[in-house]
């Protein structure tokens, strides 16, 4: 019960108490006419200046959410409110001959069959990517034909994760790591060698693939998705000249696509701001002439009562609190354990995985269990020899057993944004 209903079961309490009808219409007209009538007002006004002085403090850090997971072919809807494929080309049917197979093994050594999921640990995923035995597969094309075939770690999925990185580096905005497990678990399956009796205009309609002791964990037709969607939208009449001489500013209408959304744009020519005013984008650049631009839409927004996922969305949210922004306009360092909990725990990812302590150790004393999910973000000025490391000790909690390292993995790469004197890491306890 909040203060306000409390305060009005006191004033019922006193009015029942009171024996004289008169002086109890008295007291109930005096209790609702004025004193609960200033009391509510004080806390509306109270309650818009927190609200003035949090907005005042920071820009909304959730504000571009990334929202990451992964889902069935079979259940995927394109006209879906909130996730899109992060590589569109996973919703296409490839298409090949021989013949395109047999080119791309002599001038590569190796052939892209598909993209499939490996369901365990991250430390599981990293033996079997890590294991160079070729596998046994069957290549359906008009006959059967047994291939030699490896599982390799899938590299499109991170260069998506990159390309958005640089897009927020290009739009101002500050980068905070994507909580996606599932990018880090694809693998592609890869022909390193076919028949040479295989006739090259046989168009491949299958396959089929034995990975021994690791069949268990491999998934088909599996795709991650993400809310993030691109646009091709085209500028809003003529571009007008900035007094500066040299840049331009675009008027992008984002009305049939919503508001509430967070917008970013790609410019190679490059961009000096972008501004969202109401119902259009202004964005500032050497552009001189109107045209298409390319803008990538962070879909805003909650789940409907008809989606199903396959496995937990994750999400980079971080508790937005007085506390957090604060610290954030101060510009103050993380400095002690107290602090750093506070942090690690504003992700809200204690239903996987709780976090208990932290040590400094010499570089190499003990085995990390984590990797990087920001590895295309490199320290170019600091020397890494000698760094010590900070350890994170976690504890797991959630079923998904499978999937807390890479969460364990998320929340070291953020702090190894706080920390870059040190090696951060997790390990589990």
């Amino acid at each position: 019960m909040d203060q306000i209903e409390e305060m009005k079961s006191m004033i019922r309490d006193e009015i029942q108490s009171i024996s004289n009808l008169e002086e109890r219409i008295v007291f109930k007209n005096l209790m609702e006419g004025v004193f609960l009538e200033l009391y509510e007002t004080n806390v509306k006004m109270y309650r818009m200046l927190e609200e003035r002085v949090m907005n005042d403090l920071a820009y909304d850090i959730n504000r571009y959410l990334i929202r990451t997971g992964l889902m069935e072919r079979t259940y995927l809807d394109k006209s879906h409110h909130l996730m899109s494929p992060i590589c569109e080309e996973d919703l296409e049917t490839a298409s090949y001959k021989i013949s395109d197979v047999k080119e791309k093994l002599k001038a590569e050594g190796k052939f892209c069959l598909s993209t499939v999921f490996l369901e365990c640990d991250a430390l599981k995923v990293g033996e079997i990517l890590k294991n160079q035995e070729d596998f046994t597969g069957i290549l359906r094309a008009g006959k059967e034909y047994p291939v030699h075939i490896r599982l390799e770690r899938s590299e499109r999925y991170g260069k998506e994760i990159e390309h958005l990185y640089h897009l927020f580096m290009k739009n101002g905005i500050p980068w905070k790591t994507i909580n996606a497990p599932y990018l880090f678990k694809m693998a592609d399956i890869c022909i390193t060698g076919l028949p040479e009796e295989a006739g090259d205009e046989e168009s491949v309609t299958n396959f089929g693939a034995d990975f021994g002791k690791y069949n268990r964990f491999v998934h088909y037709d599996m795709i991650p998705i993400w809310n993030v969607r691109h646009l091709k939208l085209e500028s809003v009449g003529f571009p007008i000249a900035c007094s500066d001489h040299e840049n331009f500013e675009h008027v992008i209408s984002i009305r049939d696509y919503g508001t509430e959304h967070a917008y970013l744009v790609e410019e190679k020519a490059g961009i000096r701001s972008v501004r969202q005013s109401g119902d259009k984008l202004l964005v500032t650049g050497q552009v001189e002439n109107a045209k298409k631009w390319d803008i990538y839409m962070i879909r805003s927004g909650g789940d409907h009562k008809i989606d199903r996922y396959t496995y937990p969305l994750m999400e980079n949210l971080r508790k937005d609190g007085f506390a957090e922004r604060f610290q954030r306009k101060m510009g103050q360092a993380v400095k002690t354990k107290g602090e750093l909990e506070r942090f690690i725990r504003g992700f809200g990812l204690e239903d996987f995985i709780e976090y208990q302590d932290c040590a400094l150790k010499e570089n190499g004393l003990e085995f990390l269990e984590t990797y990087s999910m920001n590895f295309f973000i490199e320290d170019e000025i600091r020397d890494r020899e000698g760094k010590k490391q900070l350890i994170l000790y976690f504890k797991p909690k959630g079923k998904e057993t499978w999937l807390l390292r890479d969460l364990a993995s998320f929340i070291s790469s953020e702090v190894q944004e706080y920390f870059p004197e040190y090696e951060c890491g997790g390990k589990f306890v």
